[in-house]
């Protein structure tokens, strides 16, 4: 029999090898994704079972249960990705949804160092990426891209861009704060933009 492949080296968390409680086992092994996965999250989540069940659920919802159109939420991760600094976030949203949801390298670039500009981005997702800088720099949407919000989408999908975001805000500050290894074949931050 052949042995595992080694796990990735973290500077800080090391990944959980196994043994695995049985719904830990499931949660790394049940995965959604074909191909590039985020198996890393998952062994580094698995050092605390509770938590990395939870959370794994909560991602499930976020990315394969709603009702938000699959773009605006990527909007949403990407930008938050960018501004959190992660990295892995940013690398893995970008590596798996970007081309999906048709959004151009020059548009990856604008969520990632810059602002979106009228010549490529509609109102409604400039709107996002307004949402999600409020966040991010403020903890709160102002009156006025709360209006927008409203004004775009049904409720639902209003709290579904707030909570996209919010989730990978927590998922970056774990990321981040644990040196969770970056996952091979993701990509990564350009070079002296971040």
């Amino acid at each position: 029999t052949s042995s595992p492949a080694p796990l990735a080296t973290s500077r800080r968390l090391p990944l959980r090898p196994p043994p695995y409680e049985p719904e830990v086992e499931k949660a790394i092994r049940n995965s959604a994704f074909k191909g590039l996965s985020p198996l890393n999250l998952r062994l580094a989540l698995a050092q605390e079972p509770r938590l990395s069940v939870a959370f794994q659920s909560m991602a499930h919802v976020v990315l394969f249960q709603g009702a938000l159109p699959e773009r605006d939420r990527e909007i949403a991760i990407i930008r938050t990705g960018a501004l959190t600094r992660s990295e892995y976030e940013w690398g893995m949203h970008v590596s798996i949804y970007a081309e999906k949801c048709g959004l151009s390298e020059a548009q990856v670039m604008e969520l990632t160092v810059g602002q979106p500009s009228e010549a490529l981005w509609s109102q409604k997702e400039r709107a996002i990426v307004r949402m999600v800088d409020e966040l991010h720099h403020h903890s709160t949407v102002s009156d006025a891209t709360w209006a927008v919000l409203d004004a775009h989408w049904p409720r639902d999908q209003v709290v579904e861009l707030i909570l996209a975001s919010s989730f990978y805000h927590m998922a970056a500050f774990f990321l981040n704060s644990t040196a969770v290894p970056l996952e091979e074949g993701a990509r990564r931050f350009p070079e002296g933009k971040i």
